[in-house]
């Protein structure tokens, strides 16, 4: 009888956190990125590509049988992409111990201030936390016009939105 109680115990107390859980997304490294461009571009030289792979998403989804899937978009929410340039990203496919449905990457894609679905088809999950755990971003500043290139600093923050 007092097994049976604590098993029963156990279960009510599993079935109200997950009840209550709520949808969750992180970044491994909150650190801003920094792409710097060295001075010997020039005018007429074949598109160059400045990359940053030091971010991973990692996020914690609950979805039942009748809902829809999970997606996560992303968006330029502030600043400006300098002239001749162009931001792109990519979600590398999950990596690390997860046995559940974790989403599937878009591909590489512009970031604009329209929201972009970056992965879908998410179920119920957990990507674990941290580097190498979840999908791996990278980021990606694309020169398409020398010519448009000015010196100086530029900051831009993207925002991350979990939707069902």
């Amino acid at each position: 009888m007092n097994k049976t109680r604590i098993i029963f115990s156990i279960l009510l107390l599993l079935i109200s956190c997950l009840l209550h859980a709520q949808n969750r997304i992180s970044l491994s490294n909150r650190n801003p990125i920094y792409m710097e461009m060295l001075s010997g571009f020039s005018t007429g030289a074949p598109k160059q590509i400045i990359t940053d792979d030091s971010q991973w998403l990692n996020y914690t989804t609950i979805v039942q049988e009748s809902d829809p899937s999970i997606s996560i978009s992303i968006q330029l929410v502030s600043g400006t992409i300098p002239n001749g340039l162009e931001l792109q990203v990519e979600a590398v496919p999950y990596k690390g111990m997860s046995k559940s449905r974790t989403g599937i990457p878009s591909g590489k894609m512009r970031v604009t201030n329209m929201p972009r679905v970056l992965i879908n088809n998410i179920g119920t999950c957990y990507t674990g936390t941290g580097r190498y755990e979840g999908h791996q971003l990278i980021f990606s500043y694309k020169i398409n016009d020398y010519s448009k290139l000015k010196s100086g600093t530029s900051t831009i923050y993207v925002q991350y939105t979990i939707t069902q």
